[in-house]
């Protein structure tokens, strides 16, 4: 038993030694260098011009989709509170409603009951209560 496995271990040894040998090569490219021979050569330009238009019209895509409303409606926010006047209700960013009794160049002053007044910074009024929406 112990015989058959030292002359399968040995034939097995024998048949690695007389294997031929394989060499594994690396190839790396080189931008502007030729392809070496059996390696067919790649697209010089046409691969990077593809992927930037994809990158580009990606951008394109989330600007229009994104930040262009965004900067539409932050535009309209600060209209909005460039023209608060004494007598308008307004909501503010904190869910308070109140009607302005005063204001100056940064803050106005709300009332929100008979007797109560609190004073909060033009940028917390976010919406005007009796305007009208926009579709």
């Amino acid at each position: 038993m112990q015989n058959t496995a030292m002359n399968n271990v040995m034939i097995l040894a024998q048949a690695v030694e007389a294997a031929p040998a394989t060499q594994v090569v690396e190839t790396v490219a080189v931008e502007g260098a030729p392809a070496p021979e059996g390696v067919p050569a790649q697209p010089q330009g046409a691969f990077g011009m593809s992927t930037l238009l994809i990158w580009v019209l990606i951008f394109v895509g989330f600007y229009f989709i994104l930040i262009r409303p965004q900067s539409k409606r932050q535009k309209a926010l600060q209209k909005m509170q460039s023209e608060l006047k004494v007598g308008d209700s307004v909501y503010t960013t904190s869910g308070i409603v109140g009607k302005i009794v005063s204001l100056d160049e940064t803050t106005v002053t709300l009332q929100v009951s008979e007797g109560t007044r609190i004073p909060f910074l033009r940028a917390a009024v976010s919406a005007l209560v009796n305007a009208p929406e926009k579709k």
